[in-house]
């Protein structure tokens, strides 16, 4: 039934500082501006899910279609079982005011510190107050310019569309 909600925009998010992982999801939403927060539900079994336990951070990447390959990688492969960064194009860079890295090729990069977590069935819900966030080219005065494509997941599997409606496979 949570196929109805699609078309989601689609986000990497960025978990662990020792050895960071990406990974993709669709399931973000804002929560509140006073503080900034916004929440992410994360699966249980996900390698992402340990990751922001154990470090009580987490980074919002806000990717463009021209990172599609990227994307799919981050949501297909395991940071548990090999180093897809390794297989990605991405750059990993320090974050303002996280230890968990940005990406460098991203057109925003929320970093988030972990305030609550909820449960909720299969996946646990994790609400991070926003502590800073860096905006790059498609970002003007705060608000998207939609000349750029961003990314949004089509349904479960691989299709993938744009604010253009344009759609993608990768």
């Amino acid at each position: 039934m949570l196929e109805y909600l699609y078309p989601l925009r689609t986000y990497l998010i960025v978990s662990g500082s020792d050895k960071p992982n990406v990974m993709t999801a669709d399931w973000v939403v804002p929560l509140s501006f006073d503080p900034p927060m916004l929440g992410v539900a994360i699966g249980h079994k996900r390698y992402t899910h340990k990751l922001i336990r154990e470090f009580q951070e987490f980074v919002v990447s806000v990717p463009t279609l021209e990172l599609l390959k990227d994307v799919w990688i981050a949501g297909t492969i395991s940071g548990a079982k090999e180093d897809k960064i390794r297989k990605m194009s991405l750059t990993l860079i320090n974050s303002k005011k996280v230890r968990v890295p940005s990406i460098k090729e991203c057109q925003a990069n929320i970093e988030c510190r972990l305030v609550k977590e909820v449960e909720t069935g299969d996946h646990t819900f994790f609400v991070g107050e926003i502590v800073e966030a860096t905006p790059g080219d498609a970002f003007i005065h705060g608000r998207p310019d939609l000349n750029y494509r961003f990314i949004m997941h089509a349904g479960f599997g691989k299709r993938f569309t744009t604010n253009s409606g344009e759609t993608y496979e990768p």
